[in-house]
């Protein structure tokens, strides 16, 4: 049942054997059952939802999970009008208000405002899409230490 879920499987078969029927060997027994749709249980739990859902965790489980998001800080004092590559920047925990993480960086973007080495890079120094989207910006400033 383990395997079969984690492959993918959704449909799946059993046989019954019910009171004053033959037994047979390819027939399940009611603790065999129960056996089988706790192993159908704890498949779900750990496999999440289906390949065409997104499993939705626990928000304990998320707010762990944010603690190990890195932000992007800057290997080297970068002056306003930088474009930024790989090279310029590395990313480190803690995660700071405001600033954006390996979630949010894309290469190229350009600096609006100068950043010092080894300072944590803000949306707002950035022109990206996340800078201009209000509601990823409230996210972004909430979030961190």
């Amino acid at each position: 049942m383990l395997m079969a879920y984690a492959k993918g499987a959704r449909t799946f078969e059993r046989h019954i054997d019910y009171e004053n029927m033959p037994i047979t060997t390819y027939s399940s027994l009611p603790h065999q059952i129960d056996t089988w749709f706790k192993a159908y249980h704890k498949a779900r739990e750990m496999c999440g939802a289906s390949g065409t859902q997104k499993r939705i965790p626990p928000e304990k489980e998320i707010r762990h999970l944010d603690t190990f998001v890195r932000g992007v800080y800057a290997r080297q004092d970068l002056p306003a009008g930088h474009v930024i590559p790989d090279k310029d920047v590395y990313l480190a925990v803690p995660l700071q208000k405001g600033q954006i993480s390996c979630r949010e960086l894309m290469w190229g973007e350009v600096l609006l405002k100068p950043c010092a080495k080894g300072k944590a890079i803000q949306i707002d120094m950035i022109d990206s899409p996340y800078a201009n989207n209000e509601s990823l910006k409230k996210l972004i400033y909430e979030r961190g230490i």
